[in-house]
């Protein structure tokens, strides 16, 4: 197998690896783990996959996190994060009007927050259909057409225009939205504090967000021992498989097909070095007469 590279974060006396950003490493029980600049290598155990879970408050262009979430999260690391939505499920009233309307003509609720994404920049609201008029146009029946999605739903009475402008009023009733939208916001820094940790984003969630929760899937590497060296923070790592780390010596692996092709290819590596040591450890006895 190739050797792998990779950006990860561990903190100092733990063996969790935790892999930044996207990437997936394919890891190998017992391939050496060589971690940023350190000379020391490390063995791999196991690898699982975990689905970070946290509440947090939006500042800006910021989270704010219970707990300190060092080496969990990490600078190119990617959120997934929903916050509490809502939509229009009934038309309650609608009062009494002045206005002349037509069968099957729409009315959309006004005000309120509504939820945008990149796909629609402006939101959804809530959309009513005229079912039943009388014979001077006034509205008798309607249906609930579109429900909208809603960050912070209007109050009652609700203002709802026709393409012409005019408004009637109408009393609606909302629940928490049936299906969430996911916003995705790359993390810029993790900063520990008071606490809590705060993660910069690469732009700010909608004004009107306060609080949601995000999602974060990682890597983590279980290392054969606790991480001995100053604690690293997404730091380019290598991983090996079938070659020793330094010298690059073949390893044989379980159930080898052929052992003694590897076997042999190893001794020959061995001794060339072998040679090479022994001729520089000569020139170096010749300087001295």
């Amino acid at each position: 197998m190739k050797p792998e590279t990779f950006e990860g974060s561990i903190q100092k006396g733990t063996n969790q690896l935790y892999v930044t950003g996207e990437r997936r490493v394919v890891a190998k029980n017992g391939a050496f783990v060589k971690l940023g600049n350190n000379s020391i290598f490390y063995r791999a155990e196991n690898i699982e996959q975990i689905n970070l879970r946290k509440k947090f408050i939006s500042a800006g262009k910021e989270l704010i996190v219970k707990g300190n979430l060092s080496y969990k999260i990490a600078p190119s690391d990617t959120l997934q994060i929903t916050f509490d939505e809502f939509e229009a499920v009934k038309v309650s009233n609608v009062q009494e009007h002045e206005n002349e309307y037509q069968f099957n003509e729409k009315i959309y609720a006004q005000g309120g927050v509504t939820s945008n994404s990149n796909t629609n920049l402006t939101g959804a609201y809530a959309e009513i259909t005229i079912t039943k008029i009388d014979d001077k146009g006034k509205i008798l029946e309607v249906q609930l057409s579109s429900p909208g999605k809603y960050i912070i739903p209007p109050s009652n009475p609700v203002p709802a225009m026709d393409e012409r402008g005019e408004v009637v009023n109408v009393d609606l009733e909302f629940e928490e939205a049936s299906t969430l939208s996911i916003l995705e916001r790359q993390v810029t820094y993790v900063e520990p504090k008071d606490g809590n940790t705060h993660v910069g984003i690469s732009y700010p969630l909608p004004q009107a967000v306060e609080e949601g929760e995000f999602t974060l899937s990682k890597q983590i590497i279980i290392l054969d021992k606790p991480y001995a060296q100053d604690s690293l923070d997404a730091e380019l790592c290598h991983m090996t498989f079938d070659f020793s780390p330094v010298n690059g010596i073949p390893l044989l692996p379980p159930n080898s097909i052929d052992p003694h092709a590897t076997y042999n290819e190893a001794i020959k590596i061995i001794e060339d070095k072998f040679s090479k040591l022994e001729e520089r450890m000569l020139n170096l006895e010749n300087r001295k007469y």
